[in-house]
């Protein structure tokens, strides 16, 4: 009995130490001149088998997703402003990248956040302005593709025995 409380406890304490390096990260969507914040969502994870020659397993691949068909905050302007609140990260590493549409869900093209194309945050992409203390507003110099999206940083730790991330997810309609 002991042993299971000593399991749990250490369950517990691992998944607070995992959690607890993103409470201070803060990302907006300003619509309208109104400033919404954007929940941030963990991706899901799921491993699809390789083909099996001879009893010989071929190379599994993962593929990331967002549940549900689109996320909770958009904007119909194809060049929207963000209020990023930074506190340990930086612009430098921060990206948006669009997601592939399913009916049930929202899929990452590619597991990896390098294999995937992004838009990195930098003064050639983007319009960088400070707002506020450790704050900064940012809008891109392109129109973006009407879509789903996803802000979030390459520096992140990666989550779990899979590796999912932390991610802001938009929706220009």
């Amino acid at each position: 009995m002991k042993r299971r409380k000593d399991i749990l406890a250490s369950t517990i304490l691992s998944l607070m130490s995992v959690a607890a390096p993103m409470r201070a990260q803060q990302v907006s969507i300003v619509a309208d001149g109104i400033t919404f914040p954007i929940e941030q969502q963990q991706t899901q994870t799921e491993i699809k088998p390789g083909w099996k020659i001879v009893d010989i397993q071929l190379k599994s691949t993962r593929q990331r997703y967002l549940w549900g068909n689109t996320a909770k905050q958009y904007t119909r302007d194809t060049r929207p402003q963000f209020v990023i609140d930074t506190d340990t990260l930086l612009l430098s590493d921060m990206i948006v990248m669009k997601l592939k549409t399913k009916k049930e869900y929202r899929k990452i093209p590619k597991a990896k956040i390098q294999d995937n194309e992004c838009i990195y945050v930098d003064f050639n992409t983007f319009i960088i302005e400070p707002h506020e203390e450790e704050s900064f507003l940012i809008r891109p110099t392109q129109p973006l593709e009407p879509g789903e999206y996803l802000i979030t940083w390459t520096t992140l730790s990666p989550i779990g025995q899979l590796e999912d991330w932390f991610v802001w997810p938009f929706c220009i309609k």
